[in-house]
C-alpha cells in the first residue's frame, strides 16, 4: 500500500476494528449496544477482519512480502556480481543473469514477466519480475504489486 495513503487509512481502521470489537464484546457482558447476539457476534467478526487485514496492511508495508521481495532481488544481484566479475566487464552477461534468477528460486520466488513495470524493463534484477512461490505470499505480493 502507498505509505502516504496508509497514514490516512490505519488510525482510522484501528479505531473502526477496535470499536467493533468493544461493541461485540460488550454484549456478552451485559452492555447492551446492539439489539441482538447475531449483530453482536457479527460486530466482533468484523472487527476481527478488519484487524486482521491492518495487520497485513502494516506487515506488507515494513519488512514483508514486497519489500522482502526487494531486498531478496538486491541480495542476489550482489551474490551474483559477486561471484561472477568477469561477466560485469563484458565477458557473458547472461551468467550474472542466470545467477540472479537461480538465487531468486532459491529463496522462494518465480520469474513471472507479466507485471508492467518487468515489461518495461525485463532484467533479472528488477523485482516487478519475481513473485513468491507461497501461495499467501503470492496473493498478498501480487495485490501490492497492483498498486506500483
Amino acid at each position: 500500500m502507498n505509505q502516504d495513503l496508509a497514514v490516512f487509512i490505519v488510525p482510522f481502521a484501528l479505531v473502526l476494528g477496535c470499536g467493533l470489537l468493544a461493541l461485540g464484546g460488550l454484549y456478552f457482558i451485559n452492555i447492551r449496544y446492539v439489539t441482538s447476539t447475531t449483530k453482536a457476534i457479527a460486530a466482533l467478526v468484523a472487527g476481527a477482519i478488519v484487524i486482521g487485514v491492518l495487520e497485513i496492511i502494516l506487515a506488507g508495508s515494513a519488512v514483508s512480502f514486497f519489500k522482502a521481495q526487494q531486498v531478496q532481488t538486491s541480495t542476489c544481484e550482489l551474490e551474483g556480481e559477486s561471484a561472477h566479475p568477469e561477466a560485469r566487464l563484458g565477458a557473458d552477461p547472461t551468467i550474472i543473469h542466470s545467477a540472479i534468477t537461480a538465487c531468486m528460486k532459491e529463496a522462494g520466488y518465480e520469474w513471472d514477466g507479466a507485471h508492467r513495470h518487468c515489461k518495461d524493463a525485463s532484467v533479472a534484477t528488477n523485482p516487478f519480475c519475481y513473485l513468491p512461490t507461497d501461495s499467501f505470499d503470492r496473493t498478498i505480493t501480487s495485490i501490492q504489486m497492483s498498486f506500483e
